[in-house]
């Protein structure tokens, strides 16, 4: 059978290959509970030392034992952080700093109705008191009662014009109710310029930026890895911007310094090996193929890009083999199929059986 001459085939058969990725590790649709560090005090001893040292002198000082849930939170430490906030209410049930931890508790342990339910009583017990009105309004979008979710984040701008979480939560909004994806860049950045260290919006900014093709998502990519270089999120995300604009030397650096801080990355290993299939380079394809089915087996995409590479440097019993493989996994999966095709067709020409 001719060599293939390139790796056209390739795009076409498996389509688009890659995708402008959000921020898994920080879904911004979902809530979290506050990120308290548990910062180092005088000779050693931690935030948490300094608290626990405060309720042995008083076990029943609510303010102190809310403090502490809040940091147990923090660490994700959740049962330490329920009966402490237990112990608040048990004390005034009315706290409304405590009603809203216990909503951040709920939805930490998918308790959703209770989340719902402490908000709302602290919304009752204090209008004015934006946390709570904040979270609702998350909880809301999280579930798709968009209205509902809008009607506080605007309640809660009226309070609180400058509160960033409002305008981030805001352009979400324009992004999910009403697929505006101009204005919800627009919320993003004011978000973003009240507060220029706030991660989520400016990850949101690269990959809506991205999406688009445009060149700005680059300056926000490179802020997320001036703030944490070791953030590998944020080089995957530059790399699949490069990648969609076939600049292949921002990807190959990118995706490889993804394989650096995190060896076990399936997808920057496959992006290689598409990359070099880019470049006319099926063997060195095949290495990171081999890395990416070594991370993962049981995956008809990098086994369909062995396979192509194979055929590539016309190895077809390995490249029928990789095809009929991944087949196997997904019988759906048309490049495979007409990898197989091609190869028959190539036997029947020959008078190979």
């Amino acid at each position: 059978m001719t060599q293939l001459r390139s790796a056209a085939l390739f795009v076409l058969a498996f389509g688009m290959t890659y995708s402008c990725s959000e921020p898994q590790e920080q879904e911004p649709a979902t809530l979290e509970a506050p990120k308290e560090e548990l910062a180092p005090v005088n000779k050693g001893r931690t935030a948490l030392d300094s608290l626990n040292a405060l309720i042995v002198e008083n076990p029943n000082d609510i303010e102190v034992l809310e403090s502490r849930a809040r940091l147990y939170l923090g660490a994700r430490n959740l049962a330490y952080a329920q009966a402490d906030i237990n112990a608040v209410l048990a004390a005034d049930s009315n706290r409304v700093g405590a009603l809203e931890i216990l909503g951040d508790l709920g939805f930490a342990s998918n308790k959703t109705r209770e989340s719902r339910d402490a908000w709302q009583k602290c919304m009752r017990l204090d209008p004015e008191y934006v946390p709570c009105r904040l979270k609702m309004a998350q909880l809301y979008h999280v579930v798709t009662e968009f209205e509902k979710s809008a009607e506080l984040v605007d309640i809660v701008l009226n309070l609180e014009p400058q509160n960033p979480e409002a305008h981030f939560l805001k352009g979400l909004l324009m992004r999910d109710a009403i697929g505006d994806t101009a204005r919800a860049l627009q919320w993003f950045q004011k978000a973003i310029d009240i507060a220029p260290d706030y991660v989520e919006a400016i990850d949101m900014c690269g990959v809506l930026y991205s999406a688009q093709g445009n060149p700005l998502a680059l300056a926000y990519f490179n802020r997320l890895i001036e703030l944490d270089p070791e953030n590998k999120l944020s080089f995957y995300n530059r790399g699949m911007f490069y990648l969609g604009q076939q600049d292949w030397n921002g990807a190959l650096e990118d995706f490889t310094t993804c394989t650096k801080l995190d060896p076990a990355d399936l997808e920057s290993f496959f992006n290689l090996g598409y990359i070099h299939l880019q470049l006319q380079l099926p063997r060195e394809a095949i290495g990171y193929f081999n890395q990416a089915l070594a991370i993962q087996p049981i995956n008809h995409r990098a086994l369909y890009g062995r396979g192509y590479s194979y055929e590539l440097l016309g190895d077809m019993p390995n490249a029928e083999n990789d095809y009929r493989e991944a087949l196997s996994y997904n019988p759906d999966h048309e490049g495979s199929r007409q990898g197989v095709m091609r190869i028959q067709r190539a036997k029947a020409q020959a008078g190979v059986n």
